[in-house]
């Protein structure tokens, strides 16, 4: 295993460095020190300490968040090198340097200046959230709905009896209509009966020998 806070690379340099075998909270402690003293306090700290691969290497994860909310993610190789980071789940540059103090520097000037930008960002969200509930429609209570339905079922009741009325008056007329005709057709068989009638005495009055 490599001694911890140093690596050389294949070029001479040396570069920064944590126990790949111990990506935790505990294991971390150094590294969080390091960004305590650049001015970043660390809430709190997610490393399962599980090996995954990437680029057929064994890498591992650790997630910090700091106390305003941004989260800086760490991904560290098998050599106990940083090989990269992401903040609020964007990549960053890859910080290297020598010493951990140097990379805890580097990354707290990242995430200071980013501050107010994401400060912004969740400022936008709740607005979002709160201009979205202010247009749903409020919850009825079972009251309200009850009301409701007995409103709706009195205005059908009272559309229905308009109707019936109007069917009413309308029967009546077709009634009474039906009627008139009724009586005009027997006026006119009576008309045409005493018609005939005259007509007859007319003619026996005009040839009273026939």
């Amino acid at each position: 295993m490599p001694a911890p806070n140093g690596l050389t690379s294949k070029n001479g340099k040396k570069y920064a460095q944590v126990n790949f075998d111990q990506v935790t909270e505990k294991g971390l402690k150094p590294f969080l020190d390091a960004l305590k003293k650049a001015g970043l306090t660390v809430e709190n700290v997610a490393a399962s300490n599980r090996v995954t691969k990437k680029n057929g290497l064994n890498v591992k994860t650790a997630t910090l968040r700091f106390e305003d909310g941004q989260e800086l993610q760490t991904e560290i190789n098998d050599s106990g090198d940083f090989s990269g980071f992401k903040l609020n789940g964007k990549p960053i540059p890859a910080v290297r340097a020598d010493t951990l103090s140097k990379i805890a520097d580097s990354l707290a000037t990242t995430v200071k200046q980013n501050a107010k930008k994401f400060s912004e960002s969740l400022a936008r969200k709740a607005k979002r959230v709160i201009d979205i509930s202010s247009t749903k429609p409020a919850v009825k209570s079972n009251v309200q709905r009850l009301k409701e339905a007995k409103d709706r079922r009195d205005k059908l009741n009272k559309n229905v009896q308009t109707l019936q009325e109007t069917v009413n008056t309308a029967t009546k007329q077709k009634s009474d209509l039906t009627q008139r005709v009724q009586d005009a057709q027997t006026r006119l068989t009576t008309a045409k009966a005493v018609t005939a009638q005259l007509e007859d005495q007319l003619k026996k009055l005009e040839n009273p020998d026939a």
